[in-house]
């Protein structure tokens, strides 16, 4: 059942704070969310937002989702509105942090589901990250969206963690064109490898910031990026 979107209050905000510190202190209890609709924890947004409790199959659409329920807000609405995040995340709390087989959740840090708008962390909130990078780039940022609400890939952080990457309509095309296996939907074995080395998504980004002295990164095409990339990068360009 569809329910009006609120935003919470510096108290909503606080609350669920308690609640993501309970649970890492091994607390097991469920979701507070009564304070969903509770005024004194929350505040109604400036136009009607409906949205329903769903499955998503991954991170691309849940972030596809998010864009369409909120297209109705302006972008002063929905950009840096921390008790807005907070409280979506709070009511798509079992796909952000879903219980594991002990039956324990284990939230993270708090930026996870409380954002923090600052350029190191805004891409690890579970919810505005997705909707901030399909927004920008739609169903070309498959590669950096596939996986459940609640994991977020290596590829997705190196990319997305550097604003002048995820700004980067051609560095998303050439990532995939690189890294993304589309007959399986999933990244190819070892592109996610924590080393610089061997063509990987962090080497990826490194040859990327040294071509950007001489190049205009900026204005390439996907096509126009891959053709700088050195030779190490042929073994992934293949069957992509």
């Amino acid at each position: 059942m569809a329910e009006l979107v609120r935003a919470f209050n510096n108290t909503g905000i606080e609350r669920f704070r308690d609640y993501l510190a309970g649970l890492r202190d091994k607390t097991r209890s469920e979701p507070p969310t009564e304070l969903l609709a509770d005024p004194g924890h929350t505040a109604e947004l400036p136009v009607d937002v409906l949205i329903e409790r769903r499955d998503f199959s991954h991170r691309l659409a849940l972030g596809e989702y998010l864009c369409e329920i909120l297209a109705p807000l302006r972008a002063e609405e929905t950009d840096r509105n921390k008790g807005l995040w907070a409280w979506l995340s709070l009511f798509l709390f079992n796909q952000v942090c879903p219980a594991g087989p002990d039956g324990a959740r284990r939230p993270g840090q708090d930026h996870r589901h409380i954002p923090d708008f600052g350029y190191r962390n805004w891409h690890r909130h579970l919810l505005y990250g997705p909707y901030q990078v399909y927004r920008r780039h739609g169903n070309e940022a498959i590669l950096l969206l596939l996986g459940p609400a609640h994991i977020a890939s290596r590829v997705y952080h190196e990319i997305a963690g550097r604003q002048d990457l995820i700004a980067n309509r051609g560095v998303v095309e050439a990532a995939a064109m690189l890294y993304l296996a589309r007959d399986r939907l999933a990244p190819k074995p070892g592109s996610q490898v924590s080393t610089a080395s061997g063509g990987s998504i962090r080497r990826f980004v490194r040859v990327l910031q040294q071509l950007d002295v001489n190049y205009d990164i900026y204005g390439m095409s996907g096509a126009d990026i891959l053709s700088l990339l050195p030779i190490e990068f042929d073994q992934w360009s293949k069957d992509s």
